[in-house]
């Protein structure tokens, strides 16, 4: 089975318009068969009272056949006949439109004023429908009279009525095909609206679902909201957990350095360096466990970051530093530009790629972003040495310094690998304009929706 909604219910329409069409159709012809037989019956009816009216005030039958008003009693085999028999000689009297065929008629005569309705067989072999009457009032002695139709003349007329009322029956079935479209329509409306609602909710336009969808499906809405609402506190709790995990092991790790003085001022300098460098690793991934704790990522509702503001702030705040007064600091990001995702981790990311391109840059840094059909395309770039292509692999590794001469820990650009993998992002390294390294970064619009305002 088809999983679109929009399908199921074009197919359930489809099927029970079907359906309803069969059966109206069957009712309604059944209907008009019936009305067809009894308005015939009517007519029989009408007929006979003629035929027993003229019998009754006439000079006799063979002298004078009763005239009918319907001309197909004279019209051989036309359907439509009449029928005369003397109960005492057996001598009959046909309509014209008999041709000379004798009908069959009942063996037991009904009662004088009675009316029968039977079934008899036709001068072809088809069933007729017959109303007799015995005219006991006739001069001369009681006669038996029947008229009759042929049930193709109905079968005519009923196929007639069918081929007329089936464009009418074609039209109705479109129309409930449409409005079972329409009704489907406006059935999957919620739907669209729970979408909209979904991205608005994205997009930090809203806070929560509640509100926002049909009374219907308020309550998948507030239990929507209440796991939103579970997922945040178990994010806090595990970023303060991990915060008070990181500020417990500082006083261990600055034990740890001072033995390592110690062990230095004692000239055990072997020991020394194992037990720094223990100390100085443990620091490093404590570092970068902390900072990827405190990655938001898309899913929290952070609202649209405003970029320009954002990169013009921290370069402001890396040009006053000491060694940044001496670099040419570059923000080429519109001021239009936004992306869906948490500030704080927008800050971390620029902060990070920014002070690593001071670090190394000799006179410039640029950091450059646009809107791109991939998403948003963000590029930090600096004059330093750069970094040859063979070792930009183990610059994304965490911890790994490659020039042990420049101060740092190793983990600005580990961590910004990091902040771009939350958002669903890809991070490459690549060799600047002026020769220094290049740092790119695609968001794609699941991860950072982007987009320029004027």
């Amino acid at each position: 089975m088809t999983r679109s909604l929009r399908a199921r219910f074009a197919w359930a329409g489809l099927a029970m318009t079907a359906g309803l069409m069969l059966v109206l159709g069957l009712v309604l012809q059944g209907l008009f068969e019936r009305h067809v037989e009894r308005e015939a019956e009517v007519q029989l009816e009408v007929d006979l009272r003629i035929l027993a009216r003229v019998v009754a005030t006439g000079e006799g039958i063979a002298a004078r056949l009763p005239p009918l008003p319907d001309p197909r009693f004279a019209e051989p085999f036309s359907g439509l006949y009449w029928q005369i028999r003397d109960t005492r000689t057996g001598e009959t009297w046909r309509s014209p439109s008999l041709g000379g065929f004798t009908l069959e008629m009942q063996p037991a005569p009904p009662r004088p004023g009675e009316l029968h309705r039977v079934i008899l067989r036709g001068p072809g072999g088809g069933k007729m429908i017959a109303l007799e009457r015995e005219l006991g009032e006739a001069p001369g002695g009681p006669l038996r009279a029947v008229v009759a139709v042929d049930r193709k003349v109905l079968d005519a007329t009923k196929r007639a009525f069918f081929w007329e009322f089936l464009p009418v029956l074609a039209l109705l079935a479109l129309a409930m095909l449409v409005a079972s479209l329409v009704q489907g329509v406006i059935a999957l409306r919620p739907i669209a609206d729970a979408r909209r609602a979904l991205a608005a909710l994205r997009a930090g336009k809203r806070e929560r679902l509640s509100g926002a969808l049909p009374a219907e499906l308020d309550g998948l809405a507030q239990d929507f909201d209440a796991l939103l609402e579970g997922q945040r506190r178990a994010s806090r709790i595990a970023r303060e957990r991990a915060a008070d995990l990181a500020h417990g092991l500082r006083t261990p790790l600055a034990l740890l350095a001072a033995r390592a003085r110690e062990l230095e001022g004692r000239g055990e300098l072997e020991a020394a360096a194992e037990l720094r460098e223990l100390a100085d690793a443990m620091q490093a991934r404590l570092a970068r466990e902390l900072a990827r704790a405190h990655i938001h990522g898309p899913p929290r509702l952070g609202g649209r970051v405003a970029l320009a503001p954002l990169a013009r702030r921290i370069a402001d705040a890396l040009a006053r530093s000491p060694a940044g007064e001496r670099l040419a600091w570059e923000v080429a990001v519109p001021d239009g530009l936004t992306l869906t995702g948490d500030e704080g981790d927008m800050l971390e990311l620029l902060g990070s790629l920014l002070d690593n391109a001071g670090k190394w840059a000799r006179a410039r840094v640029r950091v450059m972003a646009e809107a791109a059909p991939e998403g948003l395309v963000l590029r930090v770039e600096d004059d330093g040495p750069g970094i040859a292509p063979q070792d930009r692999r183990a610059a994304l590794t965490r911890g790994v310094r490659l020039d042990a001469s420049v101060s740092g820990t190793g983990l600005g650009l580990a961590i910004a690998q990091d902040i771009v993998a939350a958002y669903g992002g890809a991070l490459e390294l690549e060799a600047s304009e002026w020769g220094g390294l290049g740092v790119r970064i695609t968001l794609p619009p699941g991860g950072g929706q982007t987009s320029t305002t004027t």
